[in-house]
């Protein structure tokens, strides 16, 4: 099935600047449903204070109210981890609304300062949270720190939790930030499940032999409401240093069950980029994931090119349905995001997909500035897909 473009309505920048500094900006990671119809739960960060991460949550409609590089007409929240997290900075990747007034889970991560040494499992540079409280993150009771464990059995040096919902959530464990050969994210990850309220952690069992070249991330979960969840993510070749410069077969997103009760696993998935039809040369990521009321799946993906001359960073939308063995289709209906600055004719050239919910995606955009010997402007975005 060929990719198409899908028509949607953006609003970029979709951000909290006050003052409109250039230095400022803000990352939307993770969207889920209102109180009120209309509206939604929109977490991120930004680097206001500087190079460590504010983390940031956006209550109300997703409209193109901009005032003074705040956008939109809802509520602005900072959310800082606990004094006693020991943390820099904050950055709150997904939402959960749950049931009664003002209370939420979040999930996210916290940088911490180390003085330039270096991390080990005793003294980690990045560490993983849960929430339970009220949306302002004044619940310091419902704080909880999540240290992953990797394959080897270790604990991790940086640990992400990347999705929630209905009490259970998803990251990845590693000893390193980010692949050192794409910058774009780790490639060396041990995925995990976190339970909310206990803080055990179950390791993600996917199919077939382990290669140890190969590895998978977790970054999206969903309750299905019939006692199984279904998580989302990226599978792809490990790349280190001693790899060498030839075309890269990279890896394909990713859907999987998970039943906690039986602590089974099954109807894994693989998808490539517009069904392979583009050829090897991408990672291809799912970033989240939603489900409509006819348990039919949305993927935000990002995919990323590393050889040959197409953009570099694209957003795209995978709809995947089950067949009637409940098993995943093969084949997703694969929708390219056009994102264009408000305003402006200007298109990103490298996107990414970072969360959807119902017909909102929202994500990371970048502008060539015109003039400025090929600069790039960052800014969050909101699509409305038709």
């Amino acid at each position: 099935m060929v990719s198409m473009a899908r028509r949607n309505t953006v609003i970029s920048p979709f951000q909290y600047n006050p003052g409109s500094s250039s230095e400022v900006v803000t990352y939307l990671q993770g969207i889920k449903g209102g109180a009120e119809d209309e509206t939604y739960l929109l977490v991120g960060a930004n680097n206001s204070s500087g190079p460590d991460p504010v983390g940031l949550v956006y209550q109300g409609p997703l409209d193109a109210v901009q005032s003074n590089g705040v956008s939109g007409s809802g509520v602005w929240t900072i959310i800082a981890a606990p004094e006693d997290f020991d943390a820099a900075g904050t950055s709150v990747y997904g939402p959960d609304r749950l049931v009664g007034d003002d209370r939420v889970n979040y999930v996210g991560a916290f940088t911490r300062d180390l003085d330039d040494l270096t991390p080990t499992a005793e003294d980690p540079a990045i560490v993983g949270f849960t929430y339970t409280g009220s949306t302002d993150g004044s619940t310091t009771s419902g704080w909880n720190q999540v240290q992953g464990v990797t394959q080897s059995g270790e604990l991790a040096t940086y640990t992400f939790v990347h999705s929630v919902d209905g009490g259970l959530a998803v990251g990845n464990a590693d000893q390193a930030d980010r692949d050192g050969k794409t910058g774009y994210l780790s490639l060396s990850s041990t995925a995990f499940v976190v339970d909310v309220e206990t803080g055990d952690q179950t390791l993600i069992r996917y199919p077939g032999d382990r290669n140890p070249l190969v590895t998978h991330t977790a970054y999206g979960i969903w309750d299905n409401n019939d006692g199984s969840y279904t998580i989302a993510g990226g599978s792809g070749s490990v790349l280190n240093s001693f790899f060498d410069d030839s075309d890269l077969t990279i890896g394909d997103g990713y859907l999987i069950d998970y039943d906690p009760l039986t602590g089974r696993f099954s109807n894994y998935q693989a998808f490539a980029y517009n069904n392979g039809e583009d050829g090897s040369d991408l990672i291809t990521h799912f970033e989240g994931i939603y489900r409509d009321e006819d348990g039919v799946y949305y993927l935000p993906a990002t995919s990323v090119s590393f050889n040959g001359d197409r953009d570099l960073t694209m957003a795209s939308v995978a709809t995947i349905e089950r067949n009637y063995d409940g098993s995943f289709e093969e084949i997703a209906e694969w929708s390219d995001l056009d994102v264009i600055k408000s305003g402006t004719n200007v298109e990103s050239i490298l996107t990414t997909g970072n969360s959807m919910f119902a017909n909102q995606v929202v994500g990371f955009a970048n502008y060539p500035v015109q003039g400025a010997g090929g600069a790039l402007e960052p800014l969050g975005f909101v699509a409305s897909l038709d």
